[in-house]
């Protein structure tokens, strides 16, 4: 019993001597550090200083240098081209003859262009002095001309002056291009294209005023639209304004 006691006393004493070690070496205050030391070196600068350091070349200095060199490229074959024979022409040497002409060859004529065919051919023009004939016609040079777009009004119809006038459109119409004419007899007259029998014609005094619109402007004739719708809207003003028959419809 005593034995034990006592065993058991020196192993407790042993455990408080490593304790007390133990915890002397962690209450040791850390060694001083030298003033002149550097900071330690860090990962960067590890690899920095591997990268550059010379590389180690294994093998004997002899064998590096007869290592053997690539083939050298052959220079590209040399072709020489024989120079061109010139030949120097005389100036005085005459020019070739020419070919002569074949008698029995056929000239080709110059054809007319589409658009020329297409484009249609002037009017014919008739001049002169004019003496009045009827209530639209004329005698031009001689020959007699009806004015084109224009015809005489109905037999029923009246061109006097006044709501009480009687007097004929007929007569009415001759006088009035009989007193045009008498200042300037000088017409020009244009026979419009497309006609047939008797063609009519467009007539224009000196003045530039057209025979046949005067007439339809003063109510003395109507607009014939079986030939043309020229007229058509002088008719129409003299209506509204009731000039000449239409003063009397």
């Amino acid at each position: 019993m005593r034995k034990s006691v006592l065993t058991g006393l020196a192993a407790g004493a042993l455990l408080l001597v490593f304790g007390a070690l133990s915890l002397g070496h962690y209450l040791r205050p850390p060694p001083p550090v030298a003033a002149d030391a550097g900071p330690p070196p860090d990962f960067a600068a590890r690899e920095l200083a591997r990268a550059t350091a010379p590389v180690e070349v294994k093998g004997a200095p002899e064998a590096v240098a007869q290592a053997p060199l690539p083939p050298a490229v052959p220079d590209l074959p040399t072709i020489e081209v024989a120079p061109r024979p010139v030949y120097p022409v005389p100036e005085d040497e005459p020019p070739p003859p020419a070919p002569k002409a074949n008698p029995f060859t056929q000239v080709a004529r110059p054809t007319a262009s589409p658009e020329a065919s297409a484009r249609p051919a002037p009017a014919p023009m008739i001049a002169g002095a004019a003496a009045v004939s009827g209530a639209t016609t004329l005698a031009v040079a001689g020959r007699p001309i009806r004015l084109f777009g224009v015809r005489t009004p109905d037999p029923g119809d009246r061109c006097g002056a006044g709501s009480g006038g009687r007097g004929n459109c007929a007569e009415a119409a001759r006088d009035a291009l009989a007193q045009r004419l008498d200042r300037s007899p000088q017409v020009s007259c244009r026979i419009p294209a497309g006609q047939r029998g008797n063609p009519a014609a467009v007539c224009v005094d000196a003045s530039g005023t057209d025979l046949g619109r005067f007439l339809v402007a003063e109510g003395l004739a109507l607009a014939d639209t079986t030939e043309s719708y020229e007229y058509f809207g002088a008719e129409g003003k003299a209506r509204s304004s009731r000039l000449g028959l239409w003063g009397h419809r």
